[in-house]
């Protein structure tokens, strides 16, 4: 079964040639396509089922990508957000997933890498582009997160799981985690878990979350 995909850009050109450059992949459907916020999710209201994906342009003249991340998790849970930018801007990075999307991709990637990405959303993934992972890490070392009383205190992860959850946040597959550390997808599986438990997440980009805002990879 093919994954539905939704696109939001105001660049009726790029979208028009995204939309065609998909449609040549048996995986994908392109469903619906919009230029606003607004538009979007009138769109979105009139079709017999969501998508399973929504690409999302992070600048809009009217609203934005992370605007529509924000509407479609409260809207749409079960719909994942995938950013598409020209921007790798650490700040536009951190608001997207705090809006909630899933993944984070520049709008120069080749089409089977944002094909990748979708089925990767779709399966529970956090893809990011190569550039914008390192531009991640950055803004995890160097802009860590204020602390206040109110906050709980930081999880008990231990250095396996502090290693474990930075991979996370760079976007990596289980099994692109399993080869880089030298341990079993089971492994990883058994810590992904525990690392949920611990942060009282659910999902990747929830995990990915709760580490830029609380700064958990901060050393």
């Amino acid at each position: 079964m093919s994954v539905r995909v939704a696109l939001l850009d105001d660049d009726d050109r790029f979208r028009g040639r995204l939309s065609r450059r998909l449609s040549y992949y048996d995986e994908i459907e392109v469903v619906a396509e919009a230029n606003g916020v607004d538009a979007f999710f009138n769109v979105l209201a009139k079709l017999p089922e969501p998508p399973d994906v929504a690409l999302l342009d992070v600048e809009l003249p009217r609203g934005s990508g992370m605007e529509a991340a924000a509407r479609l998790a409260s809207e749409y849970p079960d719909v994942g957000a995938l950013m598409l930018t020209v921007f790798e801007d650490p700040q536009k990075i951190f608001e997207a997933i705090r809006a909630g999307a899933s993944g984070y991709l520049l709008k120069d990637a080749e089409a089977e890498d944002i094909v990748e990405a979708v089925l990767e959303v779709r399966a529970g993934g956090a893809p990011l582009s190569r550039g914008v992972a390192r531009r991640i890490l950055t803004l995890v070392k160097e802009a860590p997160a204020p602390r206040t009383d109110d906050d709980p205190p930081p999880p008990d992860l231990s250095p396996r799981e502090i290693e474990l959850l930075q991979q996370i946040v760079l976007g990596h597959t289980e099994a692109a985690i399993a080869e880089r550390l030298g341990i079993s997808p089971h492994t990883v599986r058994t810590h992904v878990k525990n690392i949920y438990k611990k942060l009282q997440v659910h999902s990747r980009a929830a995990a990915v979350r709760v580490t830029l805002e609380r700064g958990l990879l901060d050393t």
